[in-house]
């Protein structure tokens, strides 16, 4: 199960509520998205986070250079890591 999507689809959910009396057509449209989102995240699971394929690397967490993973500022964009 893939928690984030399904509060999204939730969150759309009843944004289309929120827009049926408003919109008619749209609002039904936007829930049913809602709802196919609700229902998918039941059958997919969450992407796994990409690795580098040196294990003594990691990823910058704001340019997403391939750095050391002792590196605590990355070389390129200067910014300190997590």
């Amino acid at each position: 199960m893939w928690p984030l999507l399904a509060a999204y689809g939730i969150v759309t959910i009843m944004s289309g509520i929120f827009l049926l009396p408003i919109t008619g057509t749209f609002g039904m449209a936007i829930g049913l998205i809602g709802a196919l989102m609700v229902v998918t995240s039941i059958f997919v699971s969450p992407p796994t986070p990409e690795q580098p394929d040196d294990k003594s690397k990691k990823y910058c967490s704001y340019c997403i250079a391939e750095i050391d993973k002792n590196e605590k500022i990355c070389p390129l964009c200067e910014i300190e890591q997590i």
